[in-house]
């Protein structure tokens, strides 16, 4: 298939525009989003669908050519669309007083509506126009839970007192606090303000493995009775 002004079309830019023309119900109901802000909505539908799929294909395109395993790749693109669906929708609920006239027009709501498709527009641009760092967050995301398995197996100094235990976690340089279920909200607060935090990965109340990190984590565990921790 060929595009009449900018040449050959991709069997991937094809597939993107598809996709994404299913997703809007079809030119025609897409381009009703500009019928309160453009004198020419089909022209503007045509336009904003051809920029989305050129880029998205050019973040698909770079992601499989780092290698990217194609669900991963597939799970940035899916992203990539949802956010460019919901910015659109935002769009969609505003208005230009040129194009509706400036009778009653409801200029604070219209501020609101505006407001939401920037947030939108903002998410939605710092997921397409930067593909590297999501490649770079899921290696980062790969490395710890190679570091998780790890430590998994590793002889780790521990303390256990009843319904908790104390590790000393050498793989992760973490000291760490694993509960036997949710800690009460009293001690969720007191393990804030000793800076631990909660890290699903490893399913416990964390901070590094400090001498700080470590006296805090005996203040908690005092305060839960445990007088042992010293």
């Amino acid at each position: 298939m060929t595009d009449t002004m900018n040449g050959p079309v991709t069997p991937l830019a094809q597939e993107l525009r598809d996709l994404l023309t299913e997703k809007v119900g079809g030119l025609d109901r897409f381009a009703g989003n500009w019928s309160w802000r453009s004198h020419t909505p089909e022209r503007r539908a045509e336009q904003t669908l051809a920029e989305a799929v050129s880029t998205l294909e050019n973040g698909v395109s770079l992601l499989s050519n780092e290698g990217l395993a194609p669900d991963l790749v597939a799970a940035w693109r899916n992203k990539a669309v949802t956010l460019w669906l919901a910015y659109q929708a935002a769009g969609a609920r505003t208005a230009n007083p040129m194009i509706t006239g400036p009778a009653n027009f409801p200029v604070e709501r219209n501020r609101k509506a505006m407001e939401s498709e920037r947030r939108r527009g903002e998410e939605y641009y710092e997921h397409v126009d930067h593909p590297t760092r999501y490649l770079a967050r899921l290696k980062r995301s790969a490395e710890k839970a190679a570091l998780s398995a790890e430590a998994a197996t590793a002889d780790h100094h521990a303390i256990e007192f009843p319904g908790v235990k104390c590790v000393q976690n050498t793989t992760l340089n973490r000291i760490q606090l694993l509960f036997d279920g949710k800690p009460e909200p009293d001690t969720i607060a007191k393990l804030k303000g000793e800076a631990f935090r909660w890290s699903p990965r490893e399913g416990a109340w964390q901070r590094q493995n400090t001498n700080n990190g470590v006296q805090a984590a005996y203040r908690v565990l005092r305060s839960l009775g445990h007088g042992a921790a010293a």
